[in-house]
């Protein structure tokens, strides 16, 4: 056999597997990479719950601090104290 095609063989023996497994993904890997995407889903999923929350509570205690402010305004008004703001 000509050493030119026999190297070209011991070359191709050598380079085509280990391309071939250059493609190939470590099925744990991708399945620890696919865990870590839905974790990171279910937490942005609880963080928009939570803001969900804050912003009804935080309109909830706005509320509850303009009926304050009228009500001082109207004690103030009616026993004639002034209210500095």
């Amino acid at each position: 056999m000509d050493p030119r095609i026999r190297a070209a063989c011991l070359f191709a023996l050598a380079v085509v597997p280990g391309a071939l497994t250059g493609c190939l993904t470590n099925p744990r890997a991708e399945a620890l990479r696919q865990q870590q995407m839905v974790e990171v889903g279910d937490a942005i999923n609880d963080m928009r719950v939570t803001l969900g929350e804050m912003n009804g509570t935080l309109d909830s205690l706005r509320l509850v601090i303009a009926k304050q402010d009228t009500t001082i305004a109207r004690l103030a008004n009616v026993t004639g104290v002034v209210v500095v703001r």
